[in-house]
């Protein structure tokens, strides 16, 4: 059985840790058949160097709607294609005021069963994944593998709110755009893509009778730098997945972020994209009491739990020092 991967290939990106379970099982997934497959398209990609603004204030429109939810429950979905390898998962989301959430799915390729648990109770976020034998036989003595770990949110807002206090130039925003991508959840996605993205502009689609607001992204070339950077040996294997753009699909009335859609370039000449993975939000319900319980974990007897707290906020300070750019400057922009 593979080893749980201590490399999380796209964490600061997509933030639902899909990929966490994925860079461990997708080698022993099964080749996708040609009805799995999603057929690539033609893009029409501006040469976008600078945000939109209108794009980026519907993304923090967007945010602020969700912590504004008393309650959030839906059905997810997620479906990744990785070269000639196709799968689906599936599994739940719930959200409560006070920062709290719980995200919940699995995943089975080839004999293999991947389990991702994330909890927030409002004060920590719980994370757990387990890779076992999807169908163990009578006989199997083999023990799933699970990783545990814990980080403290408060602790990293009020780290946020002292990096303004103490880091000349920081803004606010930026400190705690920082500290929401360590709360986790849907908040986390769209503070990291709006912290790694240039987007174009905004426009409207309707699909099956719902309309939407969908915004595109494409990589900040400083971040994306610094991430392979950040990455090193492994930054080469990384690459052959790591999207090129992104498209949040929001409910037009509601804002909620139904759908992304991260795109990798298939062809360089005609500007062709596939789609690497789609995370799709189905029976969402909207300020609607969900059970308590969900925001409750217990760390099973006698496992411990890696505290990644001290890891984080090490990672946001240096971010903070780094992110600084000459007054009236902005980011290297995307050529």
């Amino acid at each position: 059985m593979k080893n749980l991967p201590t490399l999380t290939i796209a964490i600061c990106l997509l933030g639902m840790g899909g990929f966490q379970l994925v860079s461990a099982l997708q080698a022993d997934a099964p080749p996708a058949t040609a009805d799995q497959k999603e057929k690539s398209e033609q893009v029409e990609e501006k040469q976008v160097t600078k945000n939109d603004p209108e794009a980026v204030e519907l993304i923090q429109q967007a945010r602020n709607r969700l912590f504004e939810r008393q309650f959030i429950q839906a059905d997810m979905s997620e479906m990744v294609s990785l070269g000639n390898y196709s799968f689906r998962s599936s599994g739940t989301y719930a959200a409560a005021s006070g920062f709290r959430y719980r995200l919940e799915y699995q995943v089975e390729l080839g004999d293999l069963v991947g389990k991702f648990l994330e909890v927030c109770d409002g004060q920590v976020l719980h994370t757990r994944r387990e890779i076992g034998e999807a169908h163990p036989a009578l006989t199997s003595t083999a023990v799933p593998e699970v990783e545990l770990s814990r980080r403290d949110i408060q602790k990293i807002r009020r780290e946020a709110m002292g990096i303004k206090e103490t880091t000349q130039g920081a803004e606010l925003a930026d400190a705690l755009r920082a500290a929401e991508v360590g709360i986790g959840g849907l908040p986390a996605v769209l503070a990291s893509l709006e912290r790694s993205m240039i987007f174009s502009g905004v426009r409207t689609e309707e699909i099956e009778g719902r309309h939407y607001l969908v915004v595109q992204g494409h990589w900040r070339t400083d971040r994306r730098e610094k991430l392979f950077a950040g990455l090193g040996s492994a930054g080469n294997q990384v690459a052959g997945f790591m999207p090129d753009l992104v498209r949040v699909y929001l409910e037009k009335t509601t804002l909620f972020p139904e759908k992304f859609v991260y795109l990798k370039q298939a062809g360089k000449e005609h500007k062709t994209y596939r789609p690497l993975v789609a995370i799709e939000f189905r029976n969402v319900t909207l300020d609607q009491p969900v059970p308590e319980r969900l925001f409750v974990y217990v760390a099973p007897s006698g496992e411990e739990e890696k505290d990644e707290t001290a890891t984080f906020l090490e990672a946001m300070r240096q971010t903070a020092t780094s992110d600084q750019q000459p007054a009236g400057k902005e980011a290297t922009p995307e050529k």
